[in-house]
């Protein structure tokens, strides 16, 4: 199955010693430790980039691409992240940070707010309308969130607001425009988003929801920011099209504050996540109408291909807001989008499939079995979790050995313990 998948998050294993700092910050228990090396269960990763964090080695590291991929295209696109607004003092200034990035190489800039605010007047005048749709919706922007979701509550999947992430709708738009420009084919215009988020660089590689991302390549906004640098004193070619409501999009509520209702929850952090939406799963939060989950610390602002605090970098962004307009589309650019929304033109087009690698064995008795067997060594082993055993839990040792995937079996601080009374 894992063979499937593109993974941003790699490991460098000379430089892992084995500290099982990765293994405990892991959401998905993704992460063993085996001969003395962390291992990275390709099918339980969902990118999220909370191990590149931890690792004191820097053994973690993203994969994304290069400036040399701008050679492979006639005609390219840069769309920065609005977080990349955040990642410089304010009086450096929007329009210069755009055409510092335009510097690096780039034909043209497109702005992602044009899908944050598409997407906003969507859920907002459609998706929210609908009463057929699931509540609470969650919104689909995040990916790691929904990966993490495919994998651990896949029973809220019809949650999941089916619309485009801002990145896509303006990979599409930016494409279909530069055609008509150009006269290029889709094939000779490159769109290149420059990324916050390792969790992204994988949905671009492999798309959640959609045949195929109309993203062509990836860059860290860490990478372009020492290129930026060098660019910001030139002379200012690109003014902002950015609105309050769009730069504060990817910042933890900016999403849920402009749809005009009351009954939002915007949660950021992967861990506080995990605790909302299993409040969800167990109908918990009545009346809930939109949760808003940000697998990262800020939003947006806290991903891990960020330079920025994201405190600093939310508070830059808030600051640059206020000298914004306010988001303002009349009746028939609102009724143009639900048609483009109806039309399946920015709606999600393919269904999102659980990654059902949580189950012990796909015969129901056979998992009932061994849950039980589980619950049983359980009984036996320490509980604190420590790690020494190369899994993140007790439970999660347990099952390794369960499913087979730990021949060993041998609990360290058990039989130390057993060692001890022996000699004693």
């Amino acid at each position: 199955m894992d063979e499937q998948y593109f993974h941003s998050v790699v490991l460098n294993e000379d430089r892992c010693v084995g500290c099982t700092s990765c293994l405990k910050v892991c959401p998905t228990e993704a992460i063993r430790l085996k001969e003395g090396k962390a291992r990275i269960i390709g099918e339980k990763c969902i990118d999220c980039g909370e191990c590149i964090r931890i690792c004191p080695n820097h053994a973690k590291s993203a994969v994304t691409d290069s400036t040399d991929i701008l050679k492979k295209y006639k005609y390219t696109i840069a769309i920065p992240s609005l977080v990349l607004y955040g990642q410089f003092p304010v009086n450096a200034g929007m329009d210069k940070m755009l055409t510092a990035v335009r510097e690096i190489g780039f034909d043209e800039i497109y702005e992602a707010s044009t899908g944050t605010e598409i997407i906003t007047s969507v859920i907002k005048n459609c998706i929210l309308k609908n009463p057929e749709k699931k509540r609470p919706i969650i919104n689909s922007s995040c990916p790691a969130t929904l990966r993490l979701i495919q994998i651990r509550f896949p029973e809220l999947l019809p949650n999941v607001a089916d619309i485009e992430t801002p990145i896509e709708i303006a990979a599409r738009l930016a494409k279909t425009e530069a055609v008509k420009k150009t006269g290029l084919s889709m094939d000779e215009i490159g769109v290149i988003f420059i990324s916050p988020c390792t969790a992204r660089v994988t949905s671009v590689k492999h798309p959640i929801g959609i045949k195929k991302s109309y993203v062509d390549g990836v860059l860290s906004m860490k990478e372009v920011y020492g290129m930026m640098l060098r660019n910001l004193n030139g002379k200012t070619k690109d003014k902002t099209k950015s609105t309050k409501e769009s730069l504060l999009w990817p910042v933890t509520g900016g999403q849920g504050e402009f749809l005009g209702i009351e009954n939002y929850l915007a949660v950021d952090g992967i861990n506080e996540v995990i605790k909302i939406l299993e409040q969800i799963e167990m109908d918990r939060l009545e009346g809930l109408e939109f949760f808003e989950g940000m697998a990262c610390v800020g939003g947006c602002v806290g991903g891990p291909l960020t330079i920025e605090n994201p405190f600093i970098a939310r508070n830059r962004m808030r600051t640059l807001a206020k000298g914004l307009p306010n988001s303002n589309f009349s009746e028939e650019e609102i009724k143009a989008q639900i048609e483009m929304y109806e039309n399946g033109f920015i709606r999600l087009t393919e269904p999102i499939e659980p990654r059902a690698i949580m189950r012990l064995d796909d015969d129901i008795s056979k998992s009932i079995k061994k849950m039980e067997m589980i619950k049983e060594m359980l009984k036996n082993l320490p509980g604190i979790d420590c790690g020494v055993c190369g899994a993140p839990t007790c439970k999660a040792f347990a099952e390794d050995i369960v499913k087979g995937e730990n021949r060993n079996g041998v609990c360290i601080v058990k039989s130390m313990k057993s060692f001890n009374k022996g000699d004693s």
